[in-house]
């Protein structure tokens, strides 16, 4: 009796951690697909992105589409990587607007890293609308000996 109770409590418990990716995966699946069919009219835009773990560094690759290299700015800690643009569209016109929806646009993506890099010799370009960042893995991950007293 005990080993059958021991199974069903197990079935239940499987079957929720099975519904619970689900559900954590449809949300995930609509975030995305609402962020990249409306990213205006939600604010910031979060691009997609590749992350590449290389033997001796880690390569990213971020689509940020219409935006020049003085438009984005990147930020490299140990453990992760944040790309920011920011583009304003002001250019003047002869008529009326009738339609106006690019007048700001701005990206965010953070990136947690899958190993310890070292952020003072990260590179990135800039080709055909995709951010490119290259970032030495880290030799020794930084640890301590503590001696206890």
């Amino acid at each position: 009796m005990e080993a059958m109770e021991e199974s069903l409590a197990e079935e239940v418990i499987n079957t929720l951690a099975q519904v619970q990716r689900e559900i954590e995966r449809t949300f995930r699946d609509l975030w995305t697909k609402i962020a990249s069919e409306r990213p205006i009219q939600l604010g910031t835009w979060e691009p997609p992105a590749d992350v590449i773990d290389r033997d001796d560094e880690v390569v990213i690759y971020v689509d940020v589409p219409g935006f020049s290299k003085d438009d984005i700015r990147v930020r490299v800690t140990e453990d992760s990587v944040e790309v920011r643009a920011e583009r304003r569209e002001e250019r003047e016109v002869e008529g009326r607007y009738v339609i106006r929806q690019r007048v700001r646009e701005s990206l965010y993506k953070k990136i947690e890293l899958p190993v310890k890099v070292r952020p003072e010799q990260a590179r990135a370009r800039l080709e055909n609308g995709v951010l490119e960042i290259r970032i030495p893995k880290s030799e020794v991950a930084r640890e301590v000996q503590v001696v206890v007293e």
